[in-house]
């Protein structure tokens, strides 16, 4: 195999088994969906297997998701006590390889990245705004720097022209929303059978509109961006000149823009429905008008759908709002599910006589 060298492997063996390797020999001896398998032989007659990952879907669709694969891989062996013992996991980058170090349930986890000490973040700015009446000036230019910033990012090419490869990652964009295990289906175990607003008998059929969107919008590996994943008001701060920075990447590496624009249409949405203040349905008018216009997306109005059904159940969370207000929350909610059954962003609601007694989830619903 071209791309493997044997004296780089052999290095990395020995510096794991602290003992001298030589790999003399490779040679293909099978293939699954996801990778080949190699049998390496020793100049002392020892052997081991190499798998190398060659699939970019079902699962693999990025690389940091293959290293994920294979380390729950090594660990599960490892834990089993019996040979042949797994080795550790190798990562090659342009003829620089290292093997990963072990981990286990013991192993603290850091990430360190650069932070900037000065700065108050958009979230705190929005909670100063609640009496505003009319979007002014200083609104505008922070709206355009926050549209300017995301599309810097939304601007970065997936580094594959292939359009399969291409399709398996910007379907698994709009999956993640649904299975990635920081997200709906994990959140919805909060939920109990007696939940006022999304009782676990509801689960499926408000699952079911999100699977209607996912299959409206699959394949459209034409929309495929670098994403943020978790782009909201308390991970954008602004500095005092003005200048904005981000943290917190996380989540959805890749997929449609609308992710990270639903994610923050979704803070002048619950506060809209919050303060039954028109100033905030301004506020996200004037967002979403100012990326279209610079972005070019005209279809960015319904591609937040699907990012709005997650925050749907993100913003009445038992875990993170415990003491939520039910009839706000039932207020947003609403209009979550006629987003989703519309696959099309609207407000509803007029807030002075807005306290609906029933809501039907879907037609025929409770």
């Amino acid at each position: 195999m071209e791309d493997v060298d044997l004296g780089t492997i052999s290095a990395l063996i020995s510096q794991k088994l602290s003992r001298a390797v030589e790999i003399i020999q490779i040679d293909k001896i099978g293939s699954g969906y996801h990778s080949d398998g190699f049998k390496l032989t020793a100049k002392d007659g020892g052997c081991f297997f190499l798998k190398r990952v060659k699939s970019h879907d079902l699962g693999f669709e990025f690389p940091e998701r293959q290293i994920t694969s294979l380390l729950v891989s090594t660990g599960m062996g490892r834990r089993s006590n019996q040979g042949p013992r797994p080795i550790g996991v190798i990562l090659n980058n342009s003829g620089e390889a290292v093997m990963l170090p072990e981990i286990n349930e013991g192993t603290a986890i850091y990430q360190i990245q650069e932070f900037q000490p000065n700065g108050v973040s958009y979230r705190s700015l929005l909670q100063g705004k609640r009496q505003k009446v009319k979007v002014d000036e200083t609104d505008v230019a922070e709206l355009a720097q926050i549209v300017d910033y995301i599309i810097k990012i939304h601007q970065i090419p997936y580094p594959s022209a292939d359009i399969e490869r291409r399709r398996y990652v910007y379907n698994d964009s709009l999956r993640s929303i649904l299975t990635h295990p920081e997200l709906i289906v994990t959140l919805l175990h909060d939920f109990t059978d007696d939940h006022p607003l999304l009782p676990a008998n509801e689960h499926g059929q408000y699952i079911d509109l999100m699977l209607s969107l996912i299959r409206k919008w699959r394949d459209r590996q034409d929309r495929l961006v670098a994403l943020h994943g978790d782009f909201w008001g308390a991970n954008l701060f602004f500095r005092r000149d003005n200048s904005i920075w981000v943290i917190d990447y996380s989540r959805i590496p890749w997929g449609d823009r609308g992710i990270d624009v639903g994610v923050w249409l979704a803070q002048y949405l619950w506060l809209y429905h919050e303060t039954g203040n028109p100033y905030f349905q301004e506020l996200g008018e004037r967002f979403l008008d100012m990326y279209i216009a610079k972005s070019g997306d005209q279809e960015i109005r319904q591609a937040v759908s699907l990012a709005l059904g997650l925050m749907g159940v993100i913003r009445i969370s038992p875990r993170f709002y415990p003491d939520l207000d039910m009839k706000i929350g039932k207020r947003f909610l609403d209009n979550i599910l006629e987003i989703l059954r519309n696959n099309q962003f609207i407000w509803t609601g007029q807030h002075k006589n807005y306290y609906p007694q029933t809501r039907v989830l879907i037609s025929g619903g409770r």
